[in-house]
């Protein structure tokens, strides 16, 4: 039978179950779909697809969508307004879903675009919110788009925070985390490089030395326990080498660098990927784009992106178990 994979609507005020709704019909036998929303928001986006609402997780049945509401929300939020009653839907929606992957009854959450400022100053993120809730030890913040992978080594951090944060010790357990993970999803080529902090890798000391300080000794380890790792790698041209086919994943230093390049390759055809939990998480490349939100203008291509990896990641992670 075909797998279970969740899909939380986001932001109510945002173009998350717009693009969900768009998305569907070009994934419908990919999976059963368990949409987890509220009423008030699936009611403001007239939704005319196929679906049957079930009360309990215990009704999905063989084929299609199944609406699962959270609660009846809020009928009074409006499409591109920051609202906190909007946040505080949208994470419902998201601990809802998470909870329901952590208990076995879906196989996948594929979440939609929420603003972390109309959830709260205490909410940094879904990747965190969802391994903090799985009560994971190692997580990361992939993005897997058709010609490379790209893993964070830093997430929502300043660049200067994001810098003091890296050291050896990091990078060896990231690298070792990349490699177990890729593995785990059955990926058989695990090339892995590592971006260097500085221009030309520092050139040798001339512009920094953090790369030969502290990502040096962690290729050189990890390669010697045999990881397919190198680097660091200047950036400048690591991302084309690793998008024509060189290396299978590249792990970015902080956030910019490695999704500046991710999304230019693979715009709309990326997919953010939270690696370590114990069910596959994957979400749009995109936000909640308020600005054209209730206007039936919002693309479905990342969405349907973020849909066919958790689908394929479910396959494969079945694969891998052996079952």
């Amino acid at each position: 039978m075909q797998a279970i994979i969740g899909i939380t609507a986001g932001d109510p005020a945002g173009i998350g179950l717009e693009v969900i709704l768009k998305a569907l019909p070009h994934a419908r036998d990919l999976a059963r779909w368990v949409l987890f929303t509220t009423r008030a928001t699936f009611e403001r986006n007239a939704a005319v697809v196929p679906h049957r609402q079930i009360d309990s997780l215990d009704q999905i049945g063989a084929d299609g969508l199944f609406v699962f509401f959270v609660a009846d929300g809020d009928p009074h939020i409006h499409f591109g307004k920051l609202s906190s009653n909007a946040g505080a839907e949208a994470l419902a929606c998201l601990s809802a879903a998470g909870q329901a992957a952590l208990a076995g009854r879906i196989d996948a959450v594929v979440t939609g675009p929420v603003n972390k400022y109309a959830i709260g100053p205490a909410f940094r993120g879904q990747t965190d919110f969802l391994a903090e809730q799985a009560e994971c030890e190692s997580f990361a913040m992939a993005f897997f788009a058709p010609t490379l992978k790209v893993v964070l080594a830093t997430i929502h951090l300043s660049l200067r925070d994001a810098l003091a944060k890296i050291s050896t010790v990091l990078y060896i357990d990231l690298i070792r985390f990349v490699d177990s993970e890729l593995k785990r999803f059955h990926f058989e080529s695990r090339r892995i490089a590592v971006a260097a902090i500085n221009p030309h890798a520092g050139e040798h000391g001339m512009f920094g030395d953090e790369d030969d300080r502290l990502l040096r000794p962690a290729v050189e380890q990890c390669a010697s326990e045999g990881i397919s790792v190198s680097g660091p790698h200047s950036a400048d041209s690591l991302y084309y080498r690793a998008h024509t086919g060189e290396f299978d994943a590249v792990i970015a230093p902080y956030h910019d660098q490695g999704l500046a390049p991710v999304k230019l390759i693979a715009h709309g055809n990326s997919t953010n990927v939270t690696l370590g939990l114990p069910y596959v998480r994957t979400s749009p490349d995109h936000g909640t784009a308020f600005d054209i939100a209730g206007k039936g203008l919002a693309d479905p291509a990342a969405m349907l992106s973020a849909m066919k990896c958790a689908a394929d990641l479910v396959k494969r992670h079945c694969h891998a178990d052996g079952d």
